[in-house]
């Protein structure tokens, strides 16, 4: 998962919350809630060894789920071209 980066043509924009992405490809929207925000900070960063430490901080979550759930929706993302192999 860590060659994993954000697609360059989407487009971030927070709202009320949420990051909302929008895929002008197909202009598909997709909603990240705080946890899916900060994994797409922790992505965007090129960090994302680091992720299951800074959701445990952030949510106090065992790291192993942590780790766990960035996975399912970094495959997630990705199936729908959010993402992309660096």
């Amino acid at each position: 998962m860590n060659d994993l980066k954000p697609h360059p043509d989407v487009i971030e924009t927070p709202l009320e919350g949420e990051l909302v992405l929008l895929d002008p490809k197909t202009q598909q929207m997709y909603s990240l809630n705080a946890t899916g925000t900060l994994i797409w900070e922790t992505l965007k960063s090129g960090e994302y060894a680091r992720v299951a430490e800074r959701m445990s901080d952030a949510f106090e979550v065992d790291p192993e789920q942590a780790q766990q759930d960035a996975d399912v929706l970094t495959a997630d993302l990705e199936r729908v071209g959010l993402l992309v192999r660096a």
